[in-house]
């Protein structure tokens, strides 16, 4: 009767009140999503198990302290599993670690604040409610503790996020890279890469980015009506019916990156995600789409309805080719109501409005041209407020925005089409990644299409038909250069023309078992960015008016992910000796900072030379204890050594390069790494 007893004692209404608050979040995900319906009662199980086997721990901080401690980490984990099936209806991968960072929070904290505020009140409405019965109870041990690990290890064992994120882990690519790559892929030895015009025309180039408008939307058994429009212009058009999508090109900016240079999205100096808007160039190994089109006298406009910063686009496009670019900003500045934008930016209906009468403009232009649209609508549903019918009455508010889609770049292309521009114009669409949106991805899942990207090329001379050779985002570059009538001199990356036969790798490995290979692709993409950079005679500046810090003849724009006046805390480490750069830990609008992150990570790397720039209040024994907690500051020094260059942050400063070599050259001091340390435990 003891464990009745128990029961008695622990159900009440704090108990029952713990438990809904820790039940909603995976509620709402099985009600609103796909995921299993186990969830909430394995929830359930491991939340009882938890509560349980820690009133085996003595009554007082320490119950209290685990409990907390282990509660959150779950909590935590579940929120995860909960915004990944929100977002693209699927659990843990690539493509949300990658955007499970500070940036993408950010930018869509207007538009998932209601789920924000529903899981941070469910948290800490049910660590509250459980710790006070904590406090107060003491269940019988023997059997009880049992059945408390018991329901513990099988909550967790049935768990769709731990099981998810198990399942994630076992199926990442091998860590290993193959030591023998020049083996591998030869023709990458050199990386030059040129093209050379077989006849003597040069015809202007429209590329549309169709955000997620991948191929299984033209399933006319599962959406009747959807796509006419692209529908018919597909049917006159080249169609490239069977492009897989890369390795690295899950979201926009890796699509772009891969679809334009032929390689995947990699990271500099250990930085991640959207931070690599911090660099001045992007991926400057490689040669793209527009490098070459622009060597050969092309005018190359880039237009999207969001912020051009994001992710480092921007950047990227000015490194390869683009001279203008056209983003939000601009294009608000068009708009006759300012309340019409949504939460990512403009709506497509104002891009493409924009985009035609900059086509009018280039096409009078005596230059040849390249004109890339990035459409925005598809992103997270939003419906331009030209379209006036919604799909199937609008039960499905995204495959409204889809259906939209087909109207608005259908339009565009129509116009072009009619105008006396058009017999020097070939317009080329492709869709920037597979559909990620939990909104539609349930939808699509029944179709029997391959899950492929939607890639055709409509010329002026009505050129049509299929072509079913196997591909990848790497290949449309080198396919749209034959296509155009480039003959391409060099290996491209991992692309090759799908006019000719399969893509580069697919016609190597086959059209599936080419992803083993992804960690020789990630490896070799790395190195593109030329990683190279050591301090020189010119020194430290920092640029406090527009943000930049100059070193080693490079300039990094201290913006939290380049779209922000708000600068990100940023920590660079040096070899002491050679002065070269190690690495950079970014740190956007301070997410992810305690008191004393910055300064522990400093102490472990106590012998290298580091530049530290963040808030005096991240930086406890590496600051100044009287400046103003807000303050920004900044450190140049071995963190174990006594010398340094630093201070408060009020205007632009200069640190001298014979300043740097001696403080690289500073000795360790033991005295000085106790004091640090003292006042980092404070």
């Amino acid at each position: 009767m003891f464990f009745l007893n128990d029961i008695r004692n622990l159900i009440g209404i704090r108990f029952l009140s713990g438990l809904v608050l820790v039940l909603l979040p995976p509620l709402a995900g099985t009600i609103l999503t796909d995921a299993a319906t186990i969830w909430p009662l394995s929830t359930m199980l491991y939340s009882l198990g938890l509560l349980y086997s820690c009133t085996m721990l003595p009554r007082g901080v320490t119950r209290l302290v685990v409990y907390n401690i282990v509660a959150t980490a779950f909590f935590l984990a579940e929120s995860c599993f909960l915004f990944s099936y929100y977002l693209q209806n699927t659990g843990f991968n690539e493509a949300f670690f990658y955007h499970l960072r500070p940036d993408l929070v950010y930018a869509g904290l207007k538009e998932y604040l209601p789920v924000l505020i529903l899981v941070i009140v469910c948290m800490l409405g049910s660590l509250f409610l459980f710790s006070s019965l904590l406090t107060r109870i003491d269940l019988s041990k023997g059997k009880i503790s049992l059945l408390s690990l018991g329901l513990l290890f099988v909550g967790l064992f049935i768990s769709p996020p731990a099981r998810s994120f198990v399942a994630y882990i076992e199926n990442l690519p091998p860590t290993a890279v193959d030591s023998s790559l020049s083996e591998i892929f030869p023709d990458l030895d050199s990386r030059d890469v040129t093209s050379r015009r077989t006849g003597s025309n040069r015809p202007n180039i429209v590329l549309i980015y169709a955000e997620s408008l991948e191929q299984r939307f033209f399933d006319e058994k599962l959406f009747p009506g959807l796509l006419p429009e692209l529908k018919k212009l597909r049917e006159q058009s080249l169609d490239f019916t069977n492009v897989a999508q890369g390795v690295g090109a899950e979201w926009t900016i890796g699509g772009m990156v891969a679809s334009q240079c032929g390689y995947p999205l990699t990271s500099s100096f250990d930085v991640k995600g959207n931070d690599l808007s911090l660099f001045d160039e992007f991926l400057p190994g490689t040669t793209c789409l527009g490098d070459l089109l622009k060597k050969d006298g092309y005018h190359l406009v880039f237009i999207g309805g969001s912020d051009s910063h994001f992710a480092g686009k921007e950047v990227f496009l000015r490194s390869h080719g683009y001279s203008e670019i056209i983003d939000r900003y601009v294009l608000e500045k068009t708009l006759a109501d300012k309340n019409y934008v949504n939460g990512w930016g403009i709506f497509d209906d104002t891009v493409f409005d924009y985009a035609i009468r900059k086509f009018f403009k280039l096409s009078k232009e005596n230059s040849p041209f390249l004109l890339t649209l990035l459409t925005l609508d598809n992103h997270n549903g939003f419906l331009s407020k030209s379209c006036e019918e919604p799909y199937a009455s609008g039960k499905n508010k995204y495959l409204s925005s889809v259906h939209c889609s087909d109207q608005l770049i259908a339009g565009f292309v129509e116009q072009i089409r009619r105008s006396p521009y058009s017999d020097k114009t070939v317009i080329a669409l492709v869709s920037d990644h597979l559909a990620i949106s939990k909104k539609v991805k349930d939808v699509l899942e029944p179709s029997q299409m391959k899950k492929r990207l939607t890639f055709f090329i409509n010329s002026p001379d009505g050129k049509s038909g299929v072509i079913e050779n196997a591909g990848i985002h790497y290949d449309i570059a080198p396919t749209l250069l034959d296509f155009l009538g480039y003959e391409v001199q060099g290996q491209m990356g991992f692309g090759a023309p799908l006019t000719t036969g399969d893509g580069f790798l697919p016609s190597r490995f086959g059209e599936d078992k080419w992803r083993s290979q992804a960690p020789n692709l990630v490896a070799i993409g790395k190195d593109l960015w030329k990683n190279d950079l050591f301090l020189t005679r010119a020194g430290i500046s920092l640029d406090s008016q527009n943000l930049f810090l100059s070193l080693g003849g490079r300039n990094f724009d201290l913006r939290s992910w380049g779209a922000s006046d708000v600068p990100a805390s940023l920590v660079y480490f040096f070899d002491p000796t050679s002065l070269k750069l190690l690495n950079i830990n970014a740190y956007a609008f301070d997410e992810g900072l305690q008191k004393s992150t910055l300064s522990k990570e400093l102490l472990k790397e106590k012998d290298k030379l580091a530049l530290v720039i963040s808030r005096a209040k991240n930086l406890p024994g590496f600051s100044d204890p009287t400046a103003n907690p807000n303050q920004w500051v900044y450190f140049c020094g071995k963190p174990g050594s006594a010398p340094f260059s630093g201070g408060v942050i009020t205007g632009d400063f200069h640190i001298p390069f014979d300043t740097i070599k001696e403080l690289g050259a500073s000795d360790l001091d033991n005295e000085m790494i106790r004091l640090r340390q003292n006042l980092i435990n404070r």
